[in-house]
């Protein structure tokens, strides 16, 4: 019998991690140079950009940068615990698909 290698969780977290960061990245830096305007698709890939509503006032200053960050690190956890959620769910059906081939 052969047994699968399934990935281990410290890498799907830290894949989360990386990709929940560089979308609110990417979507910065459309805005910033090509004056890109934002849609329901920018909710549904950065979900912690609704914070941003309370810097609209602010120019740069430290209130609206700090705000910036917590909604970047909350996309960050957001992330990281859908791909967490992934894992376990990949898990429950290698666990189940195993058991039923051994049947």
């Amino acid at each position: 019998m052969k047994v699968i290698q399934f990935p281990k969780l410290r890498w799907f977290i830290v894949s989360g991690a990386i990709l929940g960061g560089l979308v609110p990245l990417v979507f910065l830096i459309l805005d910033a140079f090509f004056h890109y305007l934002a849609t329901e698709r920018d909710l549904i890939l950065w979900p912690a950009s609704i914070m941003l509503m309370a810097a609209e006032t602010h120019d740069h200053d430290l209130f609206a940068q700090s705000i910036l960050a917590c909604s970047i690190l909350l996309n960050v956890l957001c992330y990281s615990l859908f791909a967490a959620f992934l894992w376990c769910i990949g898990r429950v059906f290698t666990a189940v698909f195993s058991w039923m081939r051994t049947r």
